[in-house]
């Protein structure tokens, strides 16, 4: 072998190892850029819709007495005095931790309070990424299919929300199950503000069975040990027969089949002290020299077209017994449900009614009573009142939606026999019961 072939062998083999170098080194490019790649889309992919426990943008409408986690997250954002009751967005999307934060109240409100995620606890931070009910949604973009317009709130229903035990002790005590901080502008319960657990006061516009502009009574009350005594009297405005104009023809709504209390009254009620499912009472009329018993009868009357007979109003005169059977329980995570039979100034109502009920990012107020046929025609009340839709800390003080009732009508065919507006606010949040850390 000579010099020349030598050289030969010794360039090839170079070149060789400068091709394997540069192989090397574009596998290795390659390889680092895959991985990269792939760390990525799997931080992304790992999301799965269905899987609340995956979601890294989502929001949560909290309650201090659904878990401890939500009084425990209040503290680590200094947060005080405690709220009951709030929303709060996590986005943990970046994989970079500085760039986590959560937001408590409504995101898009430039005011609302913004906190690093790394400012939570280990045990919150885990409570959150770990929570499945209802009242947790989604915030990414999430694909929509055909069904989805049918199909995309019932997908997330979870039936063990549907019904739940009750969550607060006061709810099944006699002696504070009046405590109510919601009140309503007509009809439900009426607001029940404590003194001391079980002593306090309630007020109310109508009666619990009827919607708005339907029944004039006013009442005001003092509760102790279950004992409710309460001073009852009348709004005339506030009853369709007496509200705007005194022409019959300027009235868009139907002026029968409501309910007429008298001037002034007294009622007394007793929460047997078994639980809270059973009340009875009584009311009766203060009658005074000089004023129409019952209050005069109402100012025009109105008659079936078809069958002559005069439209019904149920005037309350004299004492009447009150009893009502409830059974309060949570629906969809609500902070306040019941279903209840009562017989009420001489009618049977039954019905159910839910406050707060969280589904699928939504918070909702909601009630059908139906009045059963007796002194007035058979009547079913229908109303929903939707909460969130203010922004910060306003974002659960209220709700607003429609309320309607349809009965007979003077055309003697079942239809829409009123259509009004109802309002709720939350005063306060009135709670002792903290969730134990």
């Amino acid at each position: 072998m000579n010099k020349n072939d030598i050289n030969n062998i010794k360039q090839i083999t170079t070149k060789m190892k400068n091709r394997a170098n540069f192989s090397i080194l574009v596998f290795l490019a390659v390889l680092l850029c895959s991985l990269f790649i792939q760390t990525k889309d799997s931080f992304a992919q790992q999301e799965d819709p269905n899987n609340p426990r995956t979601w890294k943008y989502f929001k949560i409408l909290a309650r201090a007495e659904d878990d401890s986690i939500f009084i425990i997250a209040q503290d680590d954002m200094g947060i005080d005095p405690k709220l009951e009751s709030y929303t709060i967005v996590i986005n943990i999307t970046d994989p970079n931790t500085q760039n986590q934060f959560v937001v408590l109240g409504d995101e898009a409100d430039p005011s609302a309070q913004r906190y690093a995620w790394s400012q939570l606890s280990k045990r919150v931070q885990d409570g959150l990424i770990n929570w499945s009910n209802t009242n947790k949604e989604n915030l990414n973009q999430k694909k929509l299919d055909y069904a989805s317009v049918f199909l995309d709130v019932i997908r997330q229903i979870k039936i063990k929300e549907f019904v739940a035990p009750p969550k607060r002790e006061r709810v099944i005590r006699n002696t504070t199950a009046y405590i109510n901080p919601y009140f309503t502008v007509f009809g439900w319960e009426p607001l029940g503000i404590p003194v001391k657990r079980s002593i306090g006061f309630t007020f109310g516009m109508g009666s619990k069975y009827a919607g708005p502009f339907e029944s004039d009574e006013v009442s005001a009350g003092f509760n102790m040990l279950g004992v409710n005594i309460s001073y009852v009297t009348r709004i005339r405005e506030l009853n369709t027969h007496d509200l705007g104009s005194d022409s019959v023809e300027n009235k868009p709504w139907k002026q029968y089949n409501a309910l007429f209390m008298p001037p002034r009254g007294i009622r007394l009620t007793y929460t047997i002290p078994l639980g809270n499912f059973l009340e009875v009472g009584v009311y009766s009329e203060i009658k005074e020299t000089g004023v129409i018993p019952g209050g005069g009868p109402p100012l025009y009357t109105f008659t079936n077209q078809v069958t002559g007979q005069q439209m019904p109003n149920n005037i309350v005169t004299g004492s009447n017994l009150i009893a009502e059977f409830r059974y309060p329980f949570r629906m969809f995570g609500s902070t306040r449900t019941q279903v209840y039979a009562a017989y009420y100034m001489n009618e049977m109502n039954i019905g159910l009614f839910t406050r707060e009920s969280r589904l699928v990012g939504s918070v909702f107020d909601f009630r059908v009573n139906a009045t059963l046929k007796k002194i007035r025609n058979f009547q079913l009340l229908v109303e929903i009142m939707v909460s969130n839709i203010a922004e910060g800390f306003a974002l659960n003080s209220f709700a607003v939606g429609p309320s309607i009732r349809l009965s007979k009508l003077d055309n003697n065919r079942f239809g829409l026999l009123s259509a009004f507006v109802n309002f709720r606010f939350k005063l306060g949040d009135f709670f002792d019961e903290r969730e134990k850390k």
